[in-house]
C-alpha cells in the first residue's frame, strides 16, 4: 500500500473502473459505492483523464489525501447502464466511459439476445440471467449519454477476442465499428476497450490495428494510470458488486496490483515491440 500511495503523491495518478450490467438488485449497493468514492477518492472524468495521459494537468482534477481518484468506465452497453447515468452518476456529476460494440446493438430482441449469449457470456458466467427484458442500448440513449457529458468508447463490432481473429477481421472488428460509432454518433471516437480485457485476449497484431484508429486502449489488467501509462496500454480494475465492501476498498487502493505486474509489463511490450517495428 505505501508504494501505491507515495507514487500517487509524487506523481498524478488515477484509477479507471471497470463495470458490467448492473442489475436492478445491485443498484443500491453501486450507488453506496459510488457515493464512497466521491467522498474519500475523488472522480475524474475522461476527458481529464486524457489530459493527464498526455502529460498535461488537469485543472480540476480532484484528489482526496492519498487515494487515487477513479474514471468510472462501463463495458458492454446494457441498458442498465444507461439507468444508472441517469440515477446514480448524474446527482454526483460523474462524466463516465461507455464502451460499446455497434454490431451487437444493431440486432434486436431474441436475435440480439442470443448474441449476447453467445458472444459476450460465451453461454457462461451471467447467460442465465439474459431474459425477455434484457437488451443493449440504442442509438437514441448512446446520444442521450453524449448529451449529459459521458464519453462512448469502442468495444469491438461484435464483442470479439481479438486474439482469436486473422487481420481481416480484426480490421471489422476494430477500424470498422469505430467509423459506425462516429457516424451514428457524429463523433471522433477516441477510446477503445477490448473484449474480454485479459492478457489472453489480446496480441500484437491486433494492438497493431488499435494504434491505427484509436489514441487510448484500456484493458481490464489491474493496475494504476499515470502520464508515464502508454495510452493504448491502459489498466482498469474491475469492481464485481456481489463481494464484501472491504474487499471493494481493497481493490481501489491497488491492493491486488501486485499480482498483475507480469500482466502489465507482457501487455507493455506488446505495444513496446509495434512500436519499434512500425519505426523500421
Amino acid at each position: 500500500m505505501r508504494c501505491v500511495r507515495s507514487i500517487s503523491r509524487s506523481r498524478p495518478a488515477f484509477r479507471i473502473l471497470l463495470f458490467h450490467d448492473i442489475p436492478a438488485s445491485s443498484l443500491g449497493i453501486f450507488a453506496q459505492l459510488v457515493a464512497y468514492i466521491v467522498k474519500f477518492h475523488g472522480v475524474i472524468s475522461p476527458v481529464e483523464a486524457a489530459s493527464l495521459l498526455n502529460g498535461e494537468s488537469p485543472p480540476n482534477f480532484q484528489k482526496k489525501s492519498h487515494r487515487m481518484p477513479c474514471l468510472f468506465s462501463f463495458d458492454d452497453g446494457f441498458l442498465s447502464n444507461f439507468s444508472i447515468a441517469e440515477t446514480v452518476l448524474r446527482p454526483h456529476k460523474i462524466k463516465a466511459l461507455f464502451f460499446v460494440a455497434p454490431g451487437l446493438m444493431t440486432l434486436t430482441g431474441p436475435v440480439q439476445r442470443e448474441a449476447i449469449i453467445k458472444k459476450i457470456f460465451r453461454g457462461r458466467g451471467r447467460s442465465e440471467q439474459v431474459n425477455s427484458e434484457t437488451r443493449l442500448m440504442n442509438w437514441q440513449e448512446l446520444d442521450r449519454l453524449k448529451q449529459l457529458g459521458h464519453v462512448i468508447g469502442c468495444h469491438g463490432m461484435m464483442h470479439s477476442r481479438l486474439s482469436e481473429l486473422d487481420i481481416t477481421a480484426l480490421r471489422d472488428e476494430v477500424i470498422n465499428a469505430g467509423d459506425l460509432l462516429d457516424a451514428k454518433l457524429q463523433q471522433r471516437t477516441d477510446w477503445y476497450a477490448f473484449a474480454f480485457g485479459d492478457i489472453g485476449s489480446i496480441n500484437a497484431p491486433a494492438l497493431q490495428v488499435i494504434s491505427e484508429r484509436y489514441r487510448y486502449c484500456r484493458s481490464g489488467i489491474r493496475g494504476q494510470n499515470m502520464a508515464a501509462t502508454p495510452r493504448l496500454a491502459l489498466n482498469s480494475d474491475s469492481i464485481a458488486l456481489e463481494v464484501p465492501f472491504a474487499y471493494q476498498k481493497l481493490l481501489l487502493e491497488g491492493g491486488l496490483d501486485f499480482y498483475y505486474s507480469a500482466r502489465r509489463k507482457k501487455f507493455k511490450d506488446m505495444l513496446l515491440f509495434n512500436m519499434a517495428s512500425t519505426a523500421l
